[in-house]
């Protein structure tokens, strides 16, 4: 093999490779330790850090989201469509006649270096929920089992490179409320424990909590009668009382109490009864 020939050969395999470089990576799901990676229509994948060569200037990276089924269908469509990210809008990318799957972006090439772990971010499919724009990223049809497909486009919006199909991922179904079990067989025996401990207390708080009104009542009660002005004088069974300053005048004070018992008691009644005469101031 002459010289020119080894150099054609190289060149072309060095293009081979450079091109190529994209189809050895594969989406996978999120490593990252998140709730709801596979929901009913929504998966959360691997961002694409260092999957594409980075001398591509103005290149973006886009996401392919489709039923596992049309995953070829795609790869037909794909390379001869002059605009890829018309040919299925989202609202209607997976209706009854439609090519079922839609293009979202990832973001700029420049964005997902190699020097940065992919491990440490993720990327949402269907995180836009039922959007309306043509490439928004909407969720994915309930229940379906989908595929995935990183692109690299040009800023003709054309495929300069792309990664292989992920694996199909099934997604959740959708359970009827009705069917689920919500009596005591379905919870775990902690959760009864748990429960039955909770309750005791909470009966127990109440419980000292009434005792404690009940307490600050009573206290109250026999204070209040301990201090009456009306058992005082009872006790003391002052008919009639007056001083030295009020000596004299038209009102003098009376204990309603010898009142209340129907006894009359005149003016020159003094204490006390045993008949020793009261001084005078």
């Amino acid at each position: 093999m002459n010289t020119n020939a080894m150099i054609r050969l190289m060149s072309l395999l060095s293009i081979w490779m450079w091109t190529g470089q994209g189809q050895t990576f594969q989406p996978q799901l999120s490593p990252i330790d998140l709730q709801g990676i596979i929901t009913s229509n929504t998966v959360i994948l691997k961002q694409p850090y260092c999957v594409f060569d980075q001398t591509c200037n103005g290149c973006e990276i886009w996401l392919v989201a489709a039923l596992s089924s049309v995953n070829g269908t795609f790869d037909l469509v794909a390379n001869s469509a002059p605009n890829i990210l018309n040919l299925s809008p989202y609202p209607t990318a997976f209706g009854t006649s439609s090519p079922n799957f839609f293009v979202t972006k990832v973001g700029p090439l420049a964005g997902f270096p190699c020097n940065q772990s992919s491990n440490d971010f993720y990327f949402r499919v269907g995180a836009e929920g039922k959007c309306t724009g043509t490439n928004c990223n909407g969720i994915l049809p309930d229940g379906s089992i989908v595929s995935f497909k990183y692109l690299l486009l040009d800023v003709d919006n054309k495929i300069f490179n792309s990664s292989n199909w992920s694996e199909s991922i099934p997604l959740k179904t959708k359970q009827n409320p009705e069917s689920i079990n919500t009596g005591l067989s379905a919870r775990s025996g902690a959760m009864v424990v748990i429960i039955a401990i909770l309750c005791v207390a909470v009966a127990l708080l109440l419980l000292l909590f009434f005792i404690m009104l009940c307490v600050a009542y009573c206290c109250k009660k026999d204070k209040s009668q301990a201090t009456s002005p009306m058992r005082v004088m009872n006790s003391i069974r002052i008919p009639r009382y007056d001083i030295h300053s009020l000596r004299g005048k038209a009102h003098p004070y009376d204990n309603p109490g010898y009142v209340s018992e129907g006894k009359n008691y005149s003016t020159s009644e003094t204490l006390p009864k045993s008949g020793i005469q009261t001084q005078k101031l």
